[in-house]
């Protein structure tokens, strides 16, 4: 059995007051498990604990009626669904409903060990309560309605362990059945200090399933019913796992600076008769700007397109950094040994045909792991196409920019990986480092995460996974980064991966994406659905990862042409969760003496005829009108412009759309513009290149919906709010 580093709550002794169940988890009886928290301070009813119908009289004499009777023992974890409780009894009636209980749960094929007599509690608002462990993050806490509808209504979230008092706060707040708790349809105000208590006392920095540990298999209270003066734990069960592996080991720390910026390259697999991989790795090392320091591994040419070869890591000048593999899977574990032997530091597996190819794959994979044993060399991939960072010259495509920036992804996706670069370079997206890892069978995400959190030439960190293998450690890393470097997640994949428990309402309730919700809601982390919305969200932040906004900041302003747009543009910012803030009254008088609005709105969305034949200083005269010339400010502007009104009205092209904006850049409003074109596809080849041109200066972040601007607006106001 498990046992507490905290002397002052002794576990050890109550959890041995349990049974084994059919699955080989230990189950405690409910006193046992009410013992554990009201030695951890939550409130649970009084009650008495006997084995037969004689003993009653004796036992109950202390308590106040009405009273509950409970049985407990093997096969009861569930005690309401086979006839194990009945309410509402006299201290006389208790003996006779231990026999007509026990003869009951008898004929049923079940034989209880004992029986529990509470006092019954006069009634509240019913909570669930609960804990499991998910196989990616651990431990994690679900608050929902509770009661015997708790399933059917499905009112709950979820939030990882250990939970801060912020956590707790939150989760009571804004769980979907929180209204209840805040006196809606004329119901008492229950007190939120008493529920908040609980929650920590059982999923706190020292609550009860740190106390217990990864031993911890289910743990629910249900229900826990919430009054105006106080909160109490009606009914609870625990399961404990004896034998748990740990699927979230530490390990010691990598510095991954070589692994970004290697002194020297080789790689595995380049031809001297044909086009392979390891030759457009290698092309794409010398147009990156390689002459010494790159190696081709080979057993008998000396060179290889231009690059100098050697048969094996002794021959050649010095040790490599970094080798890229792109040998047949086959003779990839021992190319691999090979290079650990010899003291490569990072080696990069490009080959395929591992785990995603089933049985034989995955034995494959297993010896790849094993081929860095005893070495300090740590393997990337396999089935990922590696690094790109143009401060240390690391690439893996040809024609990357190699202009360094601020923003740094790590990706689960190789494919993926390779249209960040290609599509959030027309962006304006410049990378400090990004890198894909595959299979992940070593280094991982939350390892490189992590080490990003403190390299001083990232300022955006992004991610995209399918899953990951060391989640607690990527928790972690992320809540380190909390308002410090803004994260944005994309996650792929989104099928239920669920946790190890499948018995409890908190088990079938815990979802696999509430559970990611939960890490992103208690790291800051912005999650994202989509590519387009993560590069969105990369631009935006890139451009303003500095924008620091005044306490009087708030909302939107949406400003453009006007019309259905405006209204698609509001509706937009609802979804996101952004304010659309009205402009005061007085601010709109003064718009209108200015000769704005005429015939349109000034209420926000801002109407402004802005088009082919307007002067290119019109954006940026209204906009100058509301946020240098009054009180009034807004943390982010959103200008939607439409592309076809240039062609279908002016003869000019898009030239005037660029003047217009650069007139908004030039009048330096300090506040964060976010612009849609709408309807950009239809501009000619030679207008479409002059637009990219301009957004790849990158002065304003420019968008293609108002979904997407208006998700990366969101993503800069969530920063905003936990910027440290």
């Amino acid at each position: 059995m498990p046992t507490t580093t905290d002397p002052g709550v002794d576990v050890d002794p109550v959890l041995r007051q349990g049974a084994t169940t059919a699955d080989g988890r230990v189950t405690l009886a409910e006193h046992a498990v009410k013992e554990l928290l009201r030695n951890n301070g939550v409130d649970v009813p009084r009650g008495v604990t006997f084995t037969h119908s004689p003993e009653a009289a004796a036992a109950t004499r202390g308590l106040t009626e009405p009273l509950v009777l409970k049985a407990f023992g093997p096969g009861l974890l569930h005690k309401s669904d086979v006839g194990g409780v009945k309410l509402g009894l006299t201290r006389q009636q208790i003996p006779a409903a231990v026999d007509d209980m026990r003869a009951h749960l008898t004929a049923a094929g079940i034989t209880p060990d004992g029986f529990l007599v509470e006092e019954q509690h006069a009634g509240g608002i019913e909570l669930i309560v609960g804990v499991v462990r998910d196989s990616t993050f651990g431990h994690v806490l679900l608050l929902g309605l509770g009661g015997i509808a708790t399933e059917l209504l499905n009112l709950s979230a979820v939030r990882v362990v250990p939970l801060s008092r912020t956590d707790a706060e939150e989760l009571v707040d804004t769980f979907p059945g929180a209204p209840l708790l805040k006196g809606a349809r004329g119901t008492d105000v229950i007190d939120r200090d008493a529920l908040i208590n609980v929650l920590l006392a059982i999923a706190g920095p020292e609550g009860l399933v740190n106390r217990i540990g990864p031993a911890l298999s289910e743990f629910e209270c249900n229900p826990v019913v919430v009054t105006t003066t106080g909160a109490s734990a009606l009914d609870a069960r625990l399961l404990i796992e004896e034998s748990v592996v740990d699927s979230n080991p530490e390990r010691t720390a990598t510095d991954f600076a070589a692994l970004f910026a290697p002194a020297s390259i080789a790689i595995a697999g380049a031809s001297g008769s044909k086009s392979t991989f390891g030759n457009r790795f290698l092309a794409a090392y010398r147009q990156f700007g390689w002459t010494d320091g790159l190696y081709a591994l080979h057993p008998s040419a000396q060179q290889i397109d231009g690059v100098p070869a050697y048969p094996d890591f002794t021959a050649m000048p010095t040790v490599p950094d970094y080798l890229v593999v792109a040998v047949p899977a086959s003779v990839t574990p021992s190319v691999v040994s090979q290079a650990a032997r010899a003291g490569v530091r990072f080696i990069h597996v490009i080959t395929g045909g591992f785990a995603e190819m089933g049985a034989a794959g995955l034995l494959l994979q297993e010896q790849l792991s094993s081929a860095t044993d005893g070495s300090d060399a740590r393997i990337l991939g396999p089935n990922c196409l590696g690094v790109y960072s143009p401060r240390g010259r690391q690439v893996f495509t040809l024609g990357a920019p190699d202009d360094a920036g601020s923003v740094s992804v790590v990706s689960q996706s190789g494919g993926l990986s390779g249209d960040m670069i290609t599509v959030g370079a027309q962006r304006g997206i410049r990378y400090s480092k990004l890198v894909s890892i595959g299979n992940a069978i070593d280094v991982t995400q939350a390892e490189l995460v992590d080490w990003l959190v403190d390299d001083p030439d990232t300022e955006v960190i992004g991610i995209y996974l399918e899953g990951a293998r060391d989640g607690v450690r990527l928790r972690n890393a992320l809540r380190r980064a909390d308002g410090v470097k803004p994260v944005v997640m994309l996650r792929g994949g989104a099928s239920e991966q669920g946790s190890t428990a499948v018995s409890s309402h908190t088990g079938s309730m815990a979802s696999s994406s509430k559970v990611w919700d939960a890490v992103s809601s208690s790291t800051g982390t912005h999650q994202v659905s989509s590519l387009e919305t993560f590069l969105s969200c990369l631009t935006y932040l890139q451009q303003y990862r500095h924008a620091e906004q005044a306490e009087s900041s708030s909302g939107v302003l949406v400003i453009g042409l006007g019309g259905g747009a405006s209204v698609l543009a509001t509706d937009a910012c609802d979804r996101a969760g952004l304010a659309v803030t009205p402009l005061r009254e007085g601010l709109r008088a003064s718009l209108r003496e200015r000769g704005f609005g005429a015939g349109t709105s000034v209420a926000n969305p801002l109407e402004v005829p802005v088009g082919p034949t307007s002067s290119p200083s019109i954006l940026a005269d209204a906009l100058r009108a509301v946020l240098v010339d009054t009180e009034q400010s807004y943390a982010d502007v959103l200008i939607h412009l439409n592309v076809a009104a240039y062609y279908n009205y002016g003869t000019a092209g898009l030239v005037p759309l660029i003047e217009s904006l650069q007139a908004v850049i030039d009048a330096h409003l300090g506040v964060r513009i976010a612009v849609v074109l709408r309807n950009s596809d239809i501009a000619p080849a030679a207008d479409g290149e002059m637009l990219v041109d301009f957004i790849r200066v990158g002065h304003l972040p420019v968008f293609r919906s108002f979904d997407e601007a208006t998700a990366a607006i969101a993503s800069a106001q969530n920063f905003d709010n936990r910027r440290l």
